[in-house]
């Protein structure tokens, strides 16, 4: 995932890779797309580029995503919980740079499969907790 991200053409400053790449990039788990949060501008230079804005996303959840290839990009990480959305620059500020690239922590990635708690996110809190010596 780390070395798919160069295929944004943006600078490490402008993203960070979160969710499932996360897992991916830890070892814990195949991850078959590439999330990632940006900055506005970035996002605004990704739709520029003709990455397409992902109208079933927008209608369901009122939210901009872009897709292309495998990348799915958002310039928030939101909490449905709380009904907040973190934006890039606290993403930015709370990750890890692993070879170059921000990285959202695996506390921060566990917090937030908490929040969505889908099957698969339970099964990935399990693998979070055991990798952070939580169980």
């Amino acid at each position: 995932h780390i070395k798919k991200s160069k295929e944004l053409g943006l600078s490490s400053q402008e993203y960070v890779l979160t969710g499932g790449s996360v897992l991916d990039i830890h070892n814990l788990r195949a991850s078959n797309d590439v999330d990632v949060v940006v900055s506005k501008a970035a996002f605004l230079k990704l739709k520029k580029r003709g990455w397409t804005v992902d109208p079933i996303f927008k209608k369901k959840y009122g939210r901009s995503r872009l897709i292309h290839d495998v990348f799915e990009v958002y310039t928030d990480m939101y909490y449905r919980g709380q009904n907040y959305h973190v934006p890039f620059e606290a993403v930015k500020d709370q990750a890890q740079k692993i070879r170059g690239v921000f990285v959202q922590s695996l506390g921060s990635l566990l917090l937030a499969k908490k929040d969505v708690n889908r099957k698969k996110d339970k099964a990935d809190c399990l693998l979070i907790e055991k990798k952070l010596g939580i169980r």
